[in-house]
């Protein structure tokens, strides 16, 4: 009776512990390497798409939007540009791009409360990139 107990309490809390919310594992002879949600994300975006256009910021796999467009008056502060291209073999990192070139600006919206949509300027125009969710 006590083993059953210690082993549904034992369950409950390696069940419930943040890393298995945040991260999983891949478990190789002697190595333990974590894998973020965002890196996740990004995989099953390539895996569904081999075209997918993304990138990476704060965390968060922002894809192209090819329904929405944006004036240049709309356009708020700079958050930074894209710092690295994406290859098969490497995780992805933050400013990391699937098809932007380096360099490449990444702007918020005006008046966006969130910041679940950024603009993305590509030659004179702006492109809406939007945050996918998790889930």
């Amino acid at each position: 009776m006590k083993s059953a107990i210690v082993l549904t309490l034992l369950a409950t809390l390696l069940g419930c512990s943040p890393s298995t919310i945040q991260t999983q594992q891949a478990v190789q002879p002697n190595n333990i390497t974590e894998i973020s949600t965002t890196e996740i994300l990004a995989q099953e975006t390539i895996r569904d798409s081999s075209h997918a256009d993304l990138f990476i910021f704060k965390n968060g796999v922002y894809v192209v939007d090819q329904q929405l467009t944006i004036k240049s008056d709309q356009i708020g502060e700079k958050l930074g540009t894209i710092q690295q291209q994406h290859k098969d073999d490497e995780p992805f990192t933050e400013f990391m791009s699937t098809t932007l070139p380096i360099g490449t600006e990444m702007y918020q919206i005006k008046n966006a409360v969130h910041i679940d949509q950024l603009a993305i300027k590509v030659k004179n125009y702006y492109k809406v990139y939007k945050v996918l969710e998790e889930g």
